[in-house]
């Protein structure tokens, strides 16, 4: 790769920076009905681009902005005559559809990435995809060379130099939580890590979260997930550990999405909130560049 093409956001020039290559910045003009028109200014004919996208939870409507943006940007870099196309795209959008849950739905992961392929794209970097929590290549798709980086470890390095919890138990609030939930007890270096189990109605979206919880007698907990939308899940399993006399909870995430009201939600619960800066928020304190440089430096 010869050089990193996003927004002039702080991310995009530390990914440039740790590996080592020039930083061209993407300029946004965005008009007054919400259309965008990404522009680039700098000589990119005949380079080998890697393309940073990166959403901000500001953003109401940041999945479908965020997409758009990137397919016309990545159609502005073909025609100002790139050599090669990467994209890295921190929080995979439209992830969550990997599979068909109900009859008549789309595989949007699928959609995605199918849309970049046909754009010309070489390889695709994330940070842990939705349907696959932990690191290595995309296991779903194999029509292009797609890779999702562990935020996880990340996370734990985290909680352990600013925190550092005495005697704690990590908890995934569901079952696919579980490895990401393991990858943070290790960084912590203790051995205890549970999940509770989470249900949803496919047709109202509606959840209900069980499992037993050990007594935790002023514990401090750690609850870490990939992804916090409305906050729901996370609220929920952190009033379960209240009941078991829990201390401190901190609920920690990767994506920090932050929809509708989950920022007030989780910490009306008294719980610190913290997450990775793949996503630019509020609450987004652990970086992960440096781990998705390393990560690229290997796989490119």
């Amino acid at each position: 790769m010869d050089i990193v093409v996003g927004p002039k956001d702080g991310f995009s020039e530390r990914i440039a920076e740790y590996l080592n290559l020039t930083f061209v910045p993407l300029h946004r003009r965005v008009f007054p009905d919400r259309e965008i028109c990404p522009r680039i200014v700098d000589a990119i004919k005949g380079k080998s681009v890697l393309f940073v996208s990166r959403t901000s939870g500001a953003d109401a409507f940041h999945p479908n902005r965020y997409l758009i943006e990137l397919y016309l940007a990545l159609t502005n870099l073909k025609s100002l005559g790139a050599k090669e196309l990467n994209v890295l795209m921190p929080y995979f959008v439209y992830a969550r559809q990997d599979k068909v849950f109900r009859e008549g739905e789309v595989v949007s992961a699928k959609a995605v990435l199918d849309l970049l392929k046909n754009l010309g794209v070489k390889r695709f970097y994330t940070v842990t995809a939705h349907m696959q929590r932990e690191e290595g290549k995309l296991r779903f798709y194999d029509e292009m060379e797609c890779y999702t980086i562990d935020g996880f470890e990340e996370i734990g390095k985290y909680i352990k130099a600013k925190y550092n919890p005495e005697n704690p138990l990590v908890l995934g609030p569901d079952l696919t939580a579980s490895s990401g939930a393991e990858t943070v007890a290790k960084v912590l270096g203790i051995s205890e890590s549970s999940a509770l189990e989470k249900f949803r109605d496919r047709d109202t979206g509606a959840t209900e979260t069980k499992g037993e919880l050990p007594e935790l007698n002023g514990r401090d907990v750690i609850i870490v997930d990939d992804i916090a939308a409305t906050g729901g899940t996370m609220s929920k399993a952190v009033s379960m550990c209240k009941e078991k006399g829990a201390g401190k909870i901190i609920c920690a995430v990767v994506h920090p999405v932050l929809a509708q009201d989950c920022l007030n939600r989780i910490r009306n619960t008294g719980a610190e909130f913290i997450g990775c800066n793949t996503i630019e928020s509020c609450i987004s304190k652990v970086h992960v560049e440096k781990k998705i440089a390393e990560f690229i430096k290997q796989h490119s």
